[in-house]
């Protein structure tokens, strides 16, 4: 079609826009650069950009484009690769029937591009004007749409003074729901939403949250466990990034003075995503946090969670009872749901009716019977509950017992022949009988019935590309409540960071546990109304392992680093210390350390005066405080660096009884 018109040369000769001189240095750059006339022309300032636009409009009769206000076909896009695009400074921008591509051009004179274009499109070019200014920006916002988030988001709305205007009008008529409707199903917005929770699935997120603040909206995504920031939007967006996850969650967009629930499914990368969404009015509009779950995604086998082979056989003597009920207790996100299906799978078989009742259900398991609690459809976890027993199960999954009514139902069904799984919300294990009590369970009936009780905490895994060990001043350790050397060092690791790890220095996460067994000593206390604290100093004495032990014996073992247990566990009432002489991790009412002997006490083993780490012979009677008579002598803790064994069996981290 070009053939037929005269070239640009010409006709800005003709337009005494250029002379004739100018032209030929211009044509001289050209085939040095190998550029196009008139990015040359612009580059080498002969030309302004709208005299160009307009010359050309004039003398092709070609309609101008603006690309930041015109309205884009994604599907379109694709149609023409990037590096094509750049190459001939083109973007196809729409369908004109099934078979012309409209391309926005800053030369639509080149004939070579129209032909190179129809051929890889596979269709009928036809060309329109825009700025190659226009399309080169249009280029990165449409092919790389998380490099220049802003500029996508800015065609969402023209300006703010737009947005000031909505907003008056919307306080002074009511909602305007069909504008927010309009506007949440923007297509750059739809762009924009889509492009959030596909990077969320991708770097394994287990929560968004969407927060606005003054004078932008800041998303965050929650990765192993921590918040960190992903990105940071101008203010003008939040209007219609929240409406838009709203339509999709089927909340109310009119209604933003309330706090809202809902939910959504996608389908992500091949993969089912569940998202609980949450929606809280603060200051600076309603701020959004979108749980995500997977429902498909890869099942942890129970040996994997991180327990130690001592705590696992206990665990799993628990669940090959035929009755009774086993408890996790722990914070939100510490583990316990999916500590629960781990469970579950280990004891799923065709003989046996295991059912579930939980809200949401999180993880789509086969050949289980999943129960959906719906409380606007009066189906809570009582009824849910009434209703399994009437089932024949052989095993019910609770998601949690966070009322009375739930309580007895479930105490009742462990008493009558049904293994029973749940959660509470509890600090530790000790303190879940309490809490079953405090709910109007009564005491004979918690006794009668509990088999043991998990408390999880999940911590950070150091990356292993990264790993590197470093000298710890084994004073540094006293704050742990029990490190009884002054001098010498221990060898800790940590991560440096890496791009695999995102410099963080951690990749995964691991449990580190506690695992009460209710005994028969135990369920004579229960019956008489102990506090937690007693159960706790019970459970100690019957070979309890407390949580902190198990963190840092994770830490001197070279899994996670001693901040990343600290930050989950308050290892001051922990109740543990570390022996001066084999770094072995052991529990506070200890004297002596059960791996070497060592003196690890606060009291003479002779008078009970109590003594300090430090000292060598209590002043009182002048014994000596760092070994007894039964134990041979042993070299002192030194300056020199003590590293623990990292291969040794987790089996071997045993308490003395």
């Amino acid at each position: 079609m070009a053939s037929g018109h005269k070239r640009l040369g010409e006709m800005l000769i003709e337009a005494q826009l250029l002379s004739p001189e100018s032209l030929e240095l211009a044509i001289v750059e050209q085939k040095r650069s190998g550029q196009m006339l008139g990015a040359v022309l612009l580059r080498m300032g002969l030309l302004e950009e709208h005299q160009l636009l307009t010359l050309l409009q004039q003398q092709l009769g070609l309609p101008l484009v603006d690309l930041e206000s015109a309205t884009v076909d994604e599907q379109a896009v694709a149609k023409v690769k990037e590096d094509m695009a750049r190459r001939y400074t083109a973007l196809a921008i729409e369908f004109e029937g099934r078979k012309t591509l409209v391309v926005a051009m800053a030369d639509p004179l080149n004939v070579s591009a129209l032909e190179d274009l129809r051929f890889h499109a596979g269709m009928f070019i036809k060309p329109v004007l825009a700025s190659a200014s226009q399309i080169a920006d249009a280029i990165d916002r449409y092919y790389h749409l998380d490099s220049s988030m802003n500029e996508v988001v800015k065609s969402i709305i023209q300006t703010e003074d737009d947005v000031v205007v909505n907003a008056i009008a919307e306080h002074e008529e009511g909602e305007a729901v069909d504008e927010l409707k309009r506007e949440a199903e923007g297509r750059p917005i739809v762009r924009l939403a889509n492009w959030l929770l596909h990077r969320a699935v991708e770097e394994g997120a287990s929560d968004i949250h969407i927060e606005p603040q003054s004078s932008e909206l800041v998303i965050r995504l929650r990765v192993d466990g921590l918040l960190r920031e992903e990105q940071r939007l101008p203010k003008w967006t939040q209007s219609a990034i929240v409406s838009r996850l709203k339509v999709l969650s089927n909340l109310d967009i009119a209604e933003k003075r309330v706090p809202q629930d809902g939910r959504l499914v996608a389908e992500i990368s091949g993969h089912r995503i569940d998202m609980r969404v949450s929606t809280l009015p603060v200051t600076g509009g309603e701020k959004v946090v979108m749980r995500v779950v997977d429902t498909q995604r890869n099942k942890v086998d129970l040996a994997n969670l991180g327990m130690s082979e001592r705590d696992l056989r206990r665990f799993r003597t628990f669940l090959e009872r035929p009755q009774g009920i086993v408890l996790v207790t722990g914070p939100t996100g510490s583990g316990k749901t999916t500590l629960l299906y781990s469970a579950l799978e280990s004891i799923k078989h065709v003989t046996r009716n295991i059912t579930t009742v939980e809200d949401p259900v999180e993880y789509q398991l086969p050949g289980l019977n999943q129960v959906q609690v719906d409380e606007k459809a009066k189906k809570t976890f009582a009824a849910a509950l009434r209703a399994i027993l009437r089932q024949d199960p052989d095993v019910i999954m609770i998601g949690e017992i966070r009322d009375r009514e739930t309580a007895q139902i479930a105490f009742r069904a462990s008493v009558t022949g049904h293994l029973v799984l749940s959660t509470v919300h509890t600090n530790d294990a000790a303190g879940a009988v309490t809490r079953l009590v405090d709910l109007g369970l009564e005491p004979f009936m918690v006794a009668s019935a509990l088999i043991g009780v998990v408390s999880i905490r999940l911590v950070r895994v150091i990356c292993t590309r990264c790993k590197e060990s470093h000298e710890v001043d084994v004073s540094t350790l006293n704050r742990l409540g029990g490190a009884v050397a002054t001098e010498g060092s221990v060898t800790l690791y940590r991560g440096a960071g890496c791009p695999q790890c995102r410099q963080s220095g951690f990749s995964g996460r691991t449990g580190i546990f506690e695992v009460l067994e209710v005994d028969d000593s135990m369920r004579s206390h229960i019956v008489r109304g102990v506090n937690d604290g007693e159960v706790r100093k019970l459970a100690l004495q019957a070979g309890m392992r407390p949580i902190g032990e198990d963190g840092l014996e994770k830490t001197l073992r070279g899994i996670t680093t001693l901040e990343e247990v600290a930050r989950v566990v308050y290892l001051a009432e922990q109740g543990v210390k570390l022996c001066g002489s084999c770094n072995t991790v052991v529990s506070q009412e200890f004297e002596y350390c059960y791996t070497c002997g060592h003196f690890v006490g606060e009291h003479c083993s002779n008078c009970q005066r109590r003594v300090e780490a430090a000292w060598a012979f209590c002043p009182k009677c002048g014994h000596a405080t760092k070994r007894s008579a039964a134990t041979p002598p042993r070299p002192e803790v030194s300056s020199r660096k003590r590293t623990p064994p990292r291969d040794t069996p987790s089996g071997q981290w045993r308490r003395a009884s």
